[in-house]
């Protein structure tokens, strides 16, 4: 059996030479050819790899073993090259099958430190390899000599070392993730773009990169704001006229909060009295949005919502503390007809119309009140008045077979019944009280006059009703096919057509 494979490997050409071949060819092929295509790339490589291993061992070459040099022979030089790029396509082999593997268990991101570290352990393995067993060197006198240049370099590289051990740390530990926004002690706050082994890279709230230290972060104090969930929770403090009781100032304020769109429904809004004096009603207002990133919409509308809805619960705000003023004797409640006029001076639909214009249109308004459930416009009607809330809250539905989405909220100073007025249109909502609401109408008969002489309120009408069309279109689609766990593709189809033709399961 010996002699035969001598005798084969005798009628080959030079193993060595072919060795080189598969090298040059694993290299080329791999870099030009397969660039992109990860896994054909990696097998290509693996039986480059396989054919150096084969044409070695048929020139009875062992990487492992030390190779005895005779003078500098070509031969020996061509032997020594062979096993010092088998070493390294070994230790490239290896770094990118553990590369592949982190990728495809964890998001590649995460793990840029931990592949670095892994390849730099892989590669200094393979430089040591190449020492012992190419150039015959003892490893014990290469690592005490190391260890002498390793002490110069870290004195001489504290701060890049702090920040790489530091790096460490934090990739162990993660108190976050890419995709996380983090709030320093320092003041600077942002979604966390990727952690190398220097440094953590932080989008800004003003679309600035942030290049922050390991080290900086190791020991600030940071608050995670999308941990343990992406919900987000803030405070606000409002301050109203001590001459109304708590009670109803609360009950106002909750109002305020059942108006909004981008608050989370749960946890509910907290509403608590910190402070009661003779110059003002303190009170903190807590809400919880599903993003960090809604956070600065959502606090504008709370603040907006709060302000309408005081406004018509005739609940003034009180001065800022400190200021020495005192608000002024509250005046008394207008009359109906008034209440009408400073409605229409107050919304900005009808800024086009003259004072004389205003004065006879809130004379034809009539006023109308709903308690909770009661339903002010239904889907598919035709709404022949365009309705202004003036307290509380409606809901507009959406059905879709045995369903009922909810779409938008509308808070005092919204109006609907846009489609009806404008184009005889029968309404895509189901308008619903969800509190005691008072609204006033106008009818079609009276507003037809006022849009074909102000066009401008046509359009302003128009591009209200355009923005909730889209709006609904935009829930149907979010809440189109939801996924179960568990359910198969087949089956949230058979779902959705029952829903759609009202069929019982």
């Amino acid at each position: 059996m010996t002699a035969n494979f001598s005798r084969l490997a005798a009628q080959m050409p030079d193993p060595l030479a072919i060795a080189g071949l598969f090298l040059l060819a694993g290299f080329l092929i791999t870099r030009l050819a397969l660039p992109h295509h990860p896994v054909w790339r990696f097998l290509f490589q693996l039986a480059c790899f396989a054919g150096v291993t084969i044409m070695l061992a048929v020139a009875g070459v062992s990487p492992s073993v030390a190779t005895v040099r005779v003078g500098w022979t070509l031969n020996y030089l061509g032997i020594s090259l062979l096993k010092i790029a088998w070493w390294l396509f070994a230790a490239w082999l290896l770094s990118g099958f553990l590369r592949a593997a982190l990728i495809y268990k964890r998001q590649p991101r995460e793990t840029i430190l931990l592949q670095d570290l892994l390849s730099g352990a892989i590669y200094l393995g393979a430089v040591l390899a190449v020492v012992a067993y190419v150039f015959n060197v003892a490893v014990d006198g290469v690592l005490a000599a190391s260890g002498v240049i390793a002490i110069v370099l870290g004195l001489a590289l504290q701060s890049t070392l702090g920040d790489v051990f530091s790096g460490i740390v934090l990739n162990l530990a993660k108190p976050y993730h890419p995709g996380d926004w983090l709030i320093l002690d320092a003041g600077l706050q942002g979604r966390v773009i990727e952690t190398n082994w220097r440094a953590t890279q932080i989008l800004t709230d003003s679309n600035d990169l942030a290049i922050v230290p390991n080290s900086v972060i190791a020991k600030a104090k940071l608050i995670n704001a999308s941990a343990p969930g992406r919900d987000h929770g803030a405070t606000v403090a409002i301050r109203l006229d001590p001459g109304v009781a708590p009670a109803r100032c609360c009950t106002v304020l909750e109002t305020a909060l059942l108006s909004c769109n981008l608050i989370l429904r749960t946890p509910p809004p907290v509403i608590s009295v910190r402070r009661l004096d003779a110059v003002a009603l303190e009170v903190d207002v807590q809400f919880f949005v599903s993003d960090f990133d809604l956070l600065p919409l959502a606090q504008n509308e709370v603040f907006d919502l709060i302000f309408r809805h005081c406004l018509s619960a005739g609940i003034r705000l009180a001065p800022p503390a400190g200021s020495g003023f005192a608000l002024a004797p509250m005046a008394p409640r207008p009359s109906p007809a008034d209440a009408s006029r400073r409605l229409l001076d107050r919304l900005p639909i009808f800024a086009p119309l003259s004072d004389d214009e205003r004065v006879l249109l809130a004379e034809k308004m009539t006023r109308g009140s709903f308690k909770a459930g009661d339903v002010v416009v239904e889907q598919g009607a035709v709404a022949h008045a365009l309705f202004i809330l003036t307290a509380g809250v409606v809901v507009a539905l959406q059905g879709t077979g045995a369903k009922e989405i909810e779409v938008m909220r509308l808070a005092p100073g919204d109006c609907f019944g846009q489609a009806g007025i404008l184009a005889g249109a029968t309404s895509i909502f189901q308008i619903k009280a969800l509190t005691r609401v008072n609204v006033f109408e106008i009818a079609k008969e009276d507003l037809a006059p006022i849009l074909q002489e102000r066009p401008a309120i046509a359009a302003e009408l128009g591009l209200i009703l355009a923005q909730r069309q889209a709006m609904g279109k935009s829930r149907l689609e979010e809440l189109a096919l939801p996924e179960k766990q568990g359910d198969t593709l087949a089956e949230r189809l058979a779902e959705r057509v029952k829903d759609l033709f009202g069929l019982k399961s």
